[in-house]
C-alpha cells in the first residue's frame, strides 16, 4: 500500500462549472488522479485540504492514478 501526502485539488468541471473529478496534489509536486470517484461528494469536504492517502498507484497514459484505500486529513504540529 502507498501513502500520499498531499492537497485535495479539484481535476475537471462539467459545463456547468461543478467539480467531476479531484485530484491530490503532493508535495513532491506530481499530481494524482482518484480513481475512485464515486466518492467525490464525501471528498469534496476534503477540498483544499492536507491529507494523508493510503492505497495503491496505477499508471495510465501521462497520469498517476490512487485507488483511495483510506484518507484522513493532516494532523499540523
Amino acid at each position: 500500500m502507498d501513502r500520499i501526502d498531499g492537497i485535495i485539488v479539484p481535476t475537471a468541471w462539467d459545463s456547468d462549472g461543478k467539480i467531476i473529478a479531484l485530484g491530490i496534489a503532493a508535495g513532491d509536486e506530481q499530481e494524482y488522479l482518484i480513481e475512485n470517484q464515486r466518492q467525490i461528494d464525501s471528498l469534496l469536504t476534503l477540498l483544499r485540504q492536507e491529507v494523508v492517502v493510503m492505497g495503491s498507484i496505477k499508471y495510465r497514459k501521462d497520469h498517476k492514478v490512487v485507488k483511495i484505500a483510506h484518507i484522513c486529513t493532516k494532523k499540523m504540529d
